[in-house]
């Protein structure tokens, strides 16, 4: 006869082991839909890797071995991703600094991110592609981090920019060729004025003046060209204006801020006047005379800009009792160009001239 304690015992170990096998079931099921989800993410993410119009690169951390590449990558570099072993190893992918220096391992933008943690690494270089061509491609790297925060590896860009980077050639060309063409340009109305002047009894003073004047706005025009021509920095305008009139003579302090080229035009002008006027009336016809110069934005929620044009240790200056061509630069015309205010004072400390421009409109 079967004890009615063991039957109760023997049903409750029979619920236990359905249990089990139900939770391993279950489990089991839910690890395979978690597999199949999991293949079917990195299936479309591969897909996805496929269809990008840029090169992509795949490295692991921290090896940094290379572990697959899209075609599209293989179609820039003209040969397979090299699975480049360690971080030590990207030399096998030939490339060139603008300089023509070979980049080593190190430099690569992969190593940076992976060896040296950085979170964003970037490099433009000429790439020596697998059939001997070369191309120009612009290199980006950023780490893939884990939940916690650790970098499982890294992926990398590779872009395109051999037509960016002929472009900008062509463009250098031409800058260049302006640049000559304007300079020749000035030549040529100087030799103009000048003629014109000897013919009309000028004296050579007025002829030095105008002279300087054409330099000085040559000057200028020359500066943009030679750089970013739509724009310029108001501390070299500052430089390339005064530093040849009154060297040191002239303390400068100024935050970096550019100004669109019609501002900066108008203003390299207005400083040239400034400081010929310093020279000739002004603190700097004494030696112990001084120009203290600066700018920056103002205090206010305008972006507004604040030039200062203080002079110091000189005689003590007079106020004019006519307007000439000079002055007009420095108020009227300055004013209208940047559509800002001029304020100009004669205290016996010595002349002050101050510009507050707004910085939001392009001219």
């Amino acid at each position: 006869m079967v004890d009615v304690h063991e039957l109760a015992e023997l049903r409750s170990e029979n619920e236990k082991l359905k249990q089990q096998l139900s939770d391993i079931l279950l489990k089991q099921t839910q690890d395979a839909l978690v597999e199949e989800a999991s293949l079917e993410r990195i299936s479309f993410l591969e897909a996805m890797l496929e269809t990008m119009p840029i090169g992509v690169v795949v490295a692991e951390a921290p090896s940094g071995r290379i572990t697959m590449g899209n075609s599209y990558a293989e179609e820039l570099v003209r040969h397979p991703i090299y699975t480049s072993d360690d971080v030590d190893s990207y030399g096998e992918w030939i490339c060139f600094h603008p300089d023509g220096r070979r980049v080593e391992s190190n430099e690569y933008p992969l190593s940076q991110v992976i060896r040296d943690g950085v979170d964003y690494a970037e490099l433009d270089a000429h790439y020596q592609r697998g059939d001997g061509t070369m191309l120009w491609i612009r290199i980006i790297a950023r780490p893939v981090k884990a939940e916690d925060g650790a970098v499982r590896g890294a992926t990398v860009a590779l872009v395109d920019i051999d037509n960016e980077r002929h472009l900008v050639a062509q463009q250098d060309v031409m800058i260049a060729e302006l640049n000559h063409r304007v300079k020749n340009a000035f030549s040529v109305v100087k030799s103009i004025v000048s003629q014109s002047l000897r013919g009309a009894n000028a004296s050579s003073a007025a002829r030095e003046t105008i002279d300087n004047r054409l330099d000085a706005y040559a000057k200028a025009h020359s500066q943009l060209i030679g750089n970013r021509w739509d724009r310029a920095e108001i501390g070299t305008i500052v430089e390339d204006t005064i530093g040849r009139i009154a060297g040191g003579r002239i303390k400068m302090s100024g935050d970096e801020i550019e100004v669109p080229s019609r501002i900066a035009m108008a203003l390299s002008m207005a400083i040239y006047e400034l400081a010929t006027n310093a020279v000739k009336h002004g603190s700097l016809s004494v030696p112990e005379g001084c120009v203290e110069m600066s700018w920056g934005y103002t205090s206010d929620e305008n972006n507004c800009v604040k030039i200062a044009w203080t002079e110091l240790d000189g005689p003590e200056p007079v106020v004019p009792t006519t307007r000439g061509f000079g002055s007009k630069i420095t108020n009227q015309i300055l004013a209208a160009e940047t559509d800002g205010k001029v304020a100009i004072d004669y205290p016996e400390s010595g002349f002050t001239w101050h510009l507050e421009m707004p910085l939001t409109q392009e001219k």
